[in-house]
């Protein structure tokens, strides 16, 4: 039985004059999913504790773009990593913009700010993963610029720096962390990282990504004694707009039955206007191994002038408690494209899904836990609001409980897995 999807929002804060990412992030230790949120425009860094939902700024950057959780200081907490002094944007990247620098989380609520230290300088870092990329149980951060490393215009369609940092023995009193160029010769336009257990990393034991680039979807993954890339998909065929853009820009895996990778949702391409669902040819081969193909879903709209569309994130995961994941799409406005959509499978193979609007809040992302502790995943949103880039109208942070699903026995509070980047 398919059930209709049913969301309560919660407003946690409104009148925003900043939006751009949202992540469930454990803050104070106390088992249960709070909110990390972050704008390029004001730089303010703070977090949302679960049930009072009240606010804690805790660092202030010019330009952050991403963050990342992990115990880097090794207490047991989740502290931040962070992305940032960005550039004016990615058109306009100067070679000496982009930072990494982590943040130590005190262990205190109303702790203040909290310390800062540097990790290393990256232009254009976009996304960050942390994982064990390389070798089982390692803290490794794979850093993922968006524009090649000389800045500019004619760094937009040149082949970025995939990086990875490790940090040093004694993280505490380190100013860097030791920096390996792991790639800068294959992908453009990197937008979204999805993080899973695929292909030949998988037999080592260590984590690998799937990528939406300017290449289409793309494996990538450490294996062998070194990094491998294996191409899945093409995305978007044709150039888009004055800025040509073509690929994919978004990208989730999502589960049916027992097979984890039964599916890989996309918004295409970079900021992009398509949805797209590629499917196997055979059930249950690895991701990696696969042969995929390529079905549109939804059409949301023209682009802009730069051959930019509303769609800017896509999550899978398991809502109604049936076994099977569901994928959500953010789309950042105007309406009527704009909020959250919710897209149920009928068939995979055959490319039959039941599309549901589940919000209408302008959703620049998606953060996926069980907030209110019942076994239901819900998920939560941030407006898209970037004075001198786009500005939704309402800006709101919101929560949205599930209302519909059956609860599911030892969910984890934040789910771990490939839910979308």
């Amino acid at each position: 039985m398919i059930r209709a999807p049913e969301f309560e929002p919660v407003v946690i804060e409104r009148d925003l004059t900043d939006g751009y990412w949202i992540q469930p992030v454990d803050v104070d230790g106390d088992g249960r999913p709070d909110l990390v949120t972050s704008g390029l425009a004001d730089g303010v860094v703070a977090w949302y504790r679960n049930g009072r939902w009240d606010k804690h700024v805790i660092a202030r950057f010019e330009k952050p773009v991403s963050l990342a959780a992990a115990d880097i200081a090794g207490a047991g907490r989740h502290d931040l990593v962070v992305c940032h002094d960005y550039g004016g944007c990615m058109f306009d990247c100067g070679p000496d913009d982009g930072k990494i620098s982590w943040l130590r989380n005190p262990g205190t609520v109303d702790g203040g700010e909290w310390e800062r230290r540097s990790i290393g300088s990256l232009v254009a870092t976009h996304r960050l993963r942390v994982g064990a990329f390389t070798r089982p149980a390692a803290t490794e951060l794979l850093a993922l610029p968006v524009v090649g490393p000389d800045g500019g215009q004619a760094a937009v369609h040149a082949p970025i720096r995939v990086t990875l940092y490790r940090p040093p023995e004694n993280v505490l009193e380190a100013d860097a962390w030791d920096a390996e160029v792991v790639d800068d010769q294959t992908f453009r336009i990197i937008h979204g990282v999805a993080v899973g257990s695929w292909g030949p990393s998988a037999e080592e034991g260590v984590a690998s990504t799937l990528l939406a680039s300017e290449e289409g979807l793309t494996w990538f993954g450490h294996a062998g004694g070194g990094w491998q890339h294996m191409h899945l998909g093409t995305g978007e065929p044709d150039p888009v707009g004055e800025q040509r853009f073509r690929g994919s820009g978004n990208v989730a895996v999502g589960r049916i039955g027992d097979d984890p990778s039964a599916y890989i949702a996309t918004v295409e391409p970079f900021h992009g206007r398509t949805i797209a669902v590629y499917a196997k040819d055979q059930r249950g081969v690895d991701l990696v191994n696969a042969r995929w193909r390529r079905i549109v879903l939804d059409d949301f709209g023209d682009v802009n002038e730069r051959g930019e569309g509303p769609a800017h994130h896509v999550v899978a995961a398991d809502f109604d408690g049936d076994g099977d994941d569901e994928f959500l799409v953010a789309l950042r406005g105007p309406m009527p494209f704009q909020g959250v959509f919710y897209y149920k499978a009928v068939d995979v193979m055959n490319g039959l899904w039941i599309k549901t609007r589940v919000s209408t809040p302008s959703a620049a992302r998606i953060a996926v836990a069980d907030f209110d502790g019942d076994g239901r995943l819900d998920f939560a949103t941030t407006g898209y609001y970037t004075p001198g880039y786009f500005l939704c109208d309402d800006p709101q942070n919101v929560v949205f409980l599930n209302r519909y699903g059956a609860p599911t026995e030892g969910q984890p509070a934040i789910p771990a897995g490939p839910l979308g980047g």
